[in-house]
């Protein structure tokens, strides 16, 4: 009865140990893959965001570029430059 009871003890504690090292390799497994994936998503993050900003400077400063042209053309006086005629036309006169 005695070696059988040692028998069970080793194999349990075999058991127990072999647990243990499959469940730590699962999570080392695991967390590579988490990794990878939110660098991917961290990558495409960025790709848009950084995809968005160029678009909104592009936007912004053709918007910029015709504003000043249409205030060039229609309100400034002879002589007046660009932003003199914005000061004026928006009160900013000093």
């Amino acid at each position: 009865m005695s070696f059988d009871k040692d028998m069970m003890e080793t194999l349990n504690r075999v058991s127990d140990d072999l647990g243990e090292k499959t469940e730590t390799a699962a999570v080392g497994t695991y967390q590579k893959i988490e990794d990878a994936v939110v660098g991917g998503y961290q990558k495409i993050e960025d790709a848009v965001v950084g995809g968005y900003q160029k678009m909104e400077d592009a936007i912004v400063g053709g918007f910029a570029k015709m504003t000043d042209k249409m205030v060039e053309k229609l309100f400034a006086r002879e002589g007046e430059t660009v932003e003199e005629a914005k000061d004026r036309l928006t009160g900013k006169d000093d």
